[in-house]
């Protein structure tokens, strides 16, 4: 049983049709699931239903940010069995992607980076990772590495990133998921954080905290998909903005999972906060 899933926001429904259409004919799952956020209005579930097929399950709500979009697809597969994949809404896998599935499933977790951002800068994830070898796809061979979703380094609270870090993530494919009570208190532990700001911590970064505390040290990834990037989104997060909302986290995560290894995160981010804000008394607003 493979269940297909993807996850976006209403004014990018369109995606649904130049996109995970082709990712349901490339994978072939048992069931293919649609999470879209923001929806409030009935008139909006009447939308829905003249233009997406009848072959796609669609499960709405209101959460307003990816994490806690996240937090309503973990909780929902445990009503399913089977393996569970994951697509960002706006990539297509390859066409090797099902004999990857295949090869790597046996991995509580894996994922999966697209061609784009592998030409492009893969050093950002490749500094965390080691390479563990090769994928043997008809004679041609895929590489494969090992991602660290926490950085137990000193220097890690003072380099940019979050400690807690899933690595790419155009795919995730689970085969074993991370218990419900888990998922339940590190849901608890974002709605700590203002709502405001939940959009500021990445969904690599809940992703990792959840893997970290499955007990999983590294994350198998390799380079299966095709990004067309959306582009709806323009600039970036100010840095006092992120670290707050980490800090919110981290007090969160240290409540719920009485686990000193959050203080660490909390540090790191307390500190970034008091950085900022030194930096705009003088002026400025340091840009991430």
């Amino acid at each position: 049983m493979v269940t297909l899933a993807t996850y976006l926001p209403f004014y990018r429904i369109h995606e649904i049709n130049e996109y995970f259409e082709n990712n349901i004919n490339i994978i072939k799952p048992d069931k293919a699931i649609v999470y879209i956020d923001n929806i409030y209005k009935e008139n909006q579930k009447e939308i829905l239903k003249r233009i997406l097929p009848d072959h796609i399950e669609v499960r709405t709500g209101n959460w307003r940010n990816r994490n806690d979009t996240w937090i309503a697809m973990l909780k929902d597969f445990h009503t399913l069995s089977g393996d569970f994949i994951v697509v960002d809404s706006d990539n297509v896998v390859d066409s090797t992607f099902p004999k990857i599935h295949e090869k790597l499933r046996s991995n509580p977790i894996y994922t999966i980076l697209d061609f784009e951002a592998w030409e492009r800068n893969p050093g950002h994830f490749l500094a965390r990772s080691r390479k563990i070898g090769d994928i043997d796809l008809d004679g041609k061979t895929r590489p494969l590495y090992a991602y660290k979703v926490f950085d137990s380094s000193i220097g890690g609270i003072f380099r940019g990133g979050s400690l807690f870090f899933i690595g790419p993530k155009q795919v995730v494919a689970f085969s074993k998921l991370p218990d419900l009570d888990l998922v339940t208190r590190v849901e608890r532990a974002l709605s700590a954080v203002d709502p405001w700001l939940r959009n500021f911590i990445s969904d690599e970064t809940l992703l990792g905290v959840l893997a970290y505390l499955m007990g999983i040290e590294e994350v198998p990834w390799t380079i299966a998909s095709h990004h067309h990037h959306h582009g709806s989104t323009l600039g970036s997060a100010t840095k006092i903005l992120v670290a707050s909302a980490h800090y919110q986290f981290s007090k969160g995560l240290l409540r719920e999972l009485k686990n000193n290894i959050f203080i660490r995160y909390n540090i790191k981010y307390l500190l970034s906060i008091i950085k900022n804000l030194r930096f705009l008394t003088k002026g400025g607003l340091e840009r991430q």
